[in-house]
């Protein structure tokens, strides 16, 4: 509970000079992200203690931030293992040798789309999706030699579509919880602007298909490259095996650090029993540090030499606990509820109501550099609100969805798009204009209110209790 009360235009003048920093550091000065990140914590740490927060406090925001990174951290330590082992035991080399038989350059957006949708509903996480499928659709695009930046985007695409409406996802469940509604609702709810965006981007992407010049896709180039991993790696459709069992024990609900842990783990035993030009000490440190190795061909060693591994993920694990330790001291000392309290004052009209929701998702990963937090804050801020207005919770938790779940790996400075960047190996300015489903998604969502299209009344929302409901006629008579 913050010590001084935080008005509008205190909160906004805070935030205000915060962007300022922001942008000097990154625009002009050209800092990295994390020491951009340290900077604004340093900052916002100066602001709370003026505040009347104790040094103590802000400790204790510190470590609370720590803590919630826990998770993140786990996750992509497991997922650098992951893609180090699919690696040395010769999986992704196997779905990029038959992806490049078997994916016409013509319809290999769409195709990806669709393997990536599906691998990240199942497995309800963007991570495990880009970490897997996704470097594996990175690789075929290097030898077909099809638009790295396009391909990300397709991929990102894929990969939150997942995310957003797999009821294994964390960020389904949190923004469900976060408004009170029944988890089956908000998915329901979400299918109303999820699936009209997600077809849209499947069309731009057979679109832009048709446009690629397959004469510049060199075919002595891919078979150069098929021979080339065949000679460096054992390829077999055995192999797909491993893929598969990973994404059953996601689907069995396995949580998906452990089911990516164990889909490491069977890696490492098809490396000993079929890479046999491996030795144990390679194929366990490829869990680590990746392949080490020069493969004699500069595109086959682009594709497999030191990719995955733990070490290759600090970077992104470091940025991931700073950006979450500024997220907790901005949210627990009351500076961006403040801000984002004082937007009700815009609120007009569903349609308005909607918009400043998605604003609010995006203007919260913006400063707090959290997809977590771009969810929780907006969700408790405006459920009251959309109460008063009548308008019904499962509306809010799918604003949530368009705009904070979207939105968490398309700006450039947070640990998510830090990590998609790191492990596609695109830069985050680069894909997002080619992240259409991403893009489309709040717009969908904000032409739907303003035509009144899956927009319920509070008094449908027949799950609430007898309590909440007093309450809620409460704040409608104030």
């Amino acid at each position: 509970m913050p010590k001084k009360h935080i008005s509008f235009i205190k909160g906004f003048v805070i935030i205000f000079i915060l962007a300022l920093i922001v942008s000097y550091c990154m625009m002009v000065l050209e800092l990295p992200t994390i020491v951009t990140l340290f900077l604004c914590i340093v900052y916002i740490s100066t602001i709370s203690f003026f505040l009347g927060y104790t040094l103590e406090d802000i400790n204790d925001f510190i470590l609370d931030g720590v803590r919630k990174s826990a998770f993140v951290v786990v996750m992509l330590l497991a997922i650098g293992c992951l893609i180090g082992g699919w690696i040395a035991s010769g999986i992704i080399p196997t779905i990029i040798y038959y992806g490049l038989d078997i994916i016409d350059p013509n319809y290999f957006l769409v195709v990806g789309l669709i393997s990536c949708s599906i691998v990240s509903y199942f497995t309800g996480s963007a991570y495990a999706c880009i970490g897997t499928i996704g470097v594996a659709m990175i690789g075929i695009a290097q030898g077909m030699g099809i638009s790295l930046p396009l391909t990300a985007g397709m991929i990102l695409s894929g990969a939150l579509f997942g995310d957003k409406m797999s009821p294994f996802s964390d960020t389904t469940n949190m923004a469900a919880a976060a408004t009170n509604t029944p988890l089956f609702v908000h998915i329901k709810s979400m299918v109303y602007t999820t699936l009209p965006a997600w077809i849209i981007a499947l069309f731009i992407y057979a679109y832009l298909s048709r446009g690629f010049n397959l004469s510049g896709i060199h075919i002595d180039q891919i078979e150069s490259l098929k021979i080339s991993i065949q000679e460096h790696f054992f390829i077999s459709p055995f192999m797909l095996l491993v893929p598969l069992i990973t994404i059953v024990l996601a689907v069995k609900k396995i949580p998906p650090v452990i089911a990516i842990s164990l889909g490491a783990v069977i890696s490492i035993i098809v490396a000993l029993i079929f890479q046999h030009q491996f030795d144990i000490s390679t194929i366990l440190m490829s869990l680590v540090q990746g392949l080490d190795l020069d493969f004699g061909s500069e595109l086959t060693t682009k594709l497999f030499a030191n990719r995955g591994g733990m070490e290759h993920m600090m970077h992104t694990i470091s940025i991931v606990i700073v950006a979450l330790i500024f997220g907790e001291i901005i949210a627990k000392t009351g500076i961006l509820g403040a801000l984002i309290s004082g937007l009700e004052k815009l609120v007009f009209n569903t349609v308005s109501l909607v918009f400043i929701t998605i604003t609010s998702c995006l203007v919260t990963t913006m400063i707090s550099n959290s997809q977590y937090l771009s969810i929780l804050m907006p969700g408790e801020a405006f459920l009251p609100l959309y109460r008063k207005k009548n308008v019904s919770s499962r509306v809010l938790s799918r604003s949530l969805e368009d705009g904070g779940t979207m939105f968490g790996m398309m700006v450039p400075w947070t640990g998510d798009a830090a990590f998609a960047a790191l492990t596609l190996g695109v830069a985050t300015i680069d894909y997002v204009p080619f992240a259409f489903f991403a893009l489309l998604s709040p717009v969908i969502s904000i032409i739907a209110a303003s035509i009144n299209y899956g927009i319920w009344t509070a008094k449908q929302d027949d799950w609430v209790n007898e309590e909440e409901a007093i309450e809620s006629l409460e704040i409608a008579s104030n």
